[in-house]
């Protein structure tokens, strides 16, 4: 029971703490990654100097995050009591996470662009993509093959 209630805390932090791969070409979708996580775009936009966020807007990305954070935080609770009444399958937990995070980057977006104005939102985007191709590198290329779009959702 405790070891697999480890793994599936493990499953949670690879699946939400990384910048998903899938987002570049040969990947399966486009968008700002699978598990960048509001307090991660916060940190970066408030101490990255290139996006020149003013202190105002970081109040205003403060109150759009907030809700999205506390939904997240929600949502992951719910995924983690659910999976410790028995049999874990961990395939199925993956796709619920995927979507959600899809769903979540939808929101996040939305959020961003009232607070940013559009060269910020693109600054964000590019520093972002160029993070996952950094990361692809370090892990040795692409993964998931191709046969989806290629890149260019975020």
């Amino acid at each position: 029971m405790r070891i697999r209630k480890m793994a599936l805390w493990i499953a949670a932090v690879c699946l939400t703490s990384t910048v998903a791969l899938e987002a570049q070409p040969g990947g399966r979708r486009g968008g700002m990654g699978g598990g960048v996580t509001p307090e991660q775009i916060f940190s970066l936009l408030a101490f990255e100097e290139q996006f020149n966020v003013t202190d105002k807007q970081l109040i205003a990305l403060r109150e759009v995050l907030k809700p999205i954070y506390v939904e997240q935080q929600q949502m992951m609770a719910e995924m983690f009591s659910s999976g410790s009444r028995g049999e874990t399958d961990f395939r199925a937990l993956r796709e619920k996470m995927r979507e959600q995070q899809s769903k979540m980057r939808e929101k996040m977006m939305a959020a961003l662009a009232t607070a940013l104005d559009a060269e910020q939102v693109e600054a964000l985007k590019a520093h972002l993509q160029q993070a996952q191709r950094q990361q692809q590198r370090q892990r040795g290329g692409p993964r998931g093959g191709g046969g989806g779009p290629g890149g260019g959702g975020f």
